[in-house]
């Protein structure tokens, strides 16, 4: 992202993760993309598993940014948040609602942001310009429909608006995925192009592309083991995933695992679920340490409390710290 002759003092760790560094969480990478706010998970149920997993089993409305076809006829009246606490004054997140119409589908509507806080503004000389807000928002709609008794289609829209002091931009945005569900076998198969548009007016005057991702995955609870387990391949468009530093391509296993996410979940009694995830990508751009590091793992758990749904995730950073997600989802009447 190209913003001319502006540093900013304050929380500038922040504005570093959040601006320019981007990926699943924000940590470095070597791609050119605007709105990296959209790439992150919209429910602590995925990031305990790693991330956008496009295949969660039994995946509800709460998921629908990281697969429209989540969405069903049991999300009706269904109202989810999700709240990050980031680093310092960082703060992200997202709401959703759901309403089911007989003979046209299940509709939901959306919203991400993404705050960080007041921050103040020098030119290349140490001239102070005072203090600004930065921030992100995207307004989302998105339908689905039942295609067969174990297959959805859906698709979502999206209307993106991001302001850092002067710097103005907003852009639409598109999104499909297909979702297979088998309750008896305990499997599950998803498929998501997502973050296809373009920007409407661009920051500086310069074009970016969006955060635009092609993933497969797919979930099943082998016989006899305690996990679901779930894998997605994401940047399936995208080979070459090099972190900063890397002159040349990495060799073919490490790239193959820097598209993957990894991640387990099992039912400890009737109301509460354990979890956890790996997401190599995340880990190699996030890491500080040559020896074993945490970067790119998740942890997390599920809570049933009669009519209320809460999910806890915590994601390492290395030493850098882990980023804490509380989600909660309900019905409402």
């Amino acid at each position: 992202m190209i913003i001319a002759l502006t540093i900013f003092r304050n929380n500038l760790g922040i504005v570093l993760l959040f601006l320019i560094l981007g990926s699943d969480v924000f940590a470095q990478t070597e791609r050119n993309e605007v709105y990296r706010f959209l790439e992150m998970p919209s429910s602590a149920w995925a990031s305990a598993l790693g991330g956008n997993q496009v295949a969660i089993f039994a995946g509800n409305s709460s998921l629908m940014h990281i697969n429209p076809a989540y969405l069903d006829e049991s999300s009706a009246k269904n109202v989810s948040a999700s709240f990050v606490n980031y680093l310092s004054d960082a703060r992200y997140g997202f709401a959703n609602y759901a309403l089911h119409y007989s003979g046209i589908g299940t509709i939901g509507f959306g919203l991400r942001y993404a705050g960080y806080g007041e921050l103040t503004e020098y030119d290349v000389n140490g001239e102070n310009f005072g203090e600004f807000n930065a921030g992100d928002l995207a307004l989302n709609g998105t339908i689905s429909t039942q295609l067969s008794d174990k297959v959805r289609a859906g698709a979502g829209l999206d209307y993106i608006h991001s302001s850092y002091g002067e710097y103005v931009s907003s852009a639409f945005s598109g999104s499909a995925g297909l979702y297979y569900l088998n309750t008896e076998t305990r499997f599950s198969a998803g498929l998501t192009i997502r973050n296809l548009g373009d920007q409407l007016n661009y920051y500086n005057e310069t074009r970016e592309d969006l955060p635009f991702d092609i993933s497969v995955g797919i979930s099943k609870k082998p016989e006899k083991f305690p996990f679901q387990v779930s894998l997605t391949l994401r940047q399936l468009h995208d080979w070459d995933l090099r972190v900063p530093g890397e002159v040349s391509a990495p060799n073919f296993g490490d790239q193959l695992f820097r598209h993957m996410i990894l991640g387990g979940e099992a039912a400890l009694g009737k109301n509460f679920n354990l979890r956890f995830g790996y997401n190599r990508w995340q880990h190699d751009q996030a890491k500080l340490n040559e020896n074993f590091d945490f970067a790119g793992a998740s942890i997390g758990v599920g809570i049933n409390l009669k009519k209320v749904q809460i999910d806890i995730s915590r994601s390492s950073l290395s030493d850098i710290g882990g980023i804490v997600q509380l989600s909660v989802r309900t019905k409402t009447h």
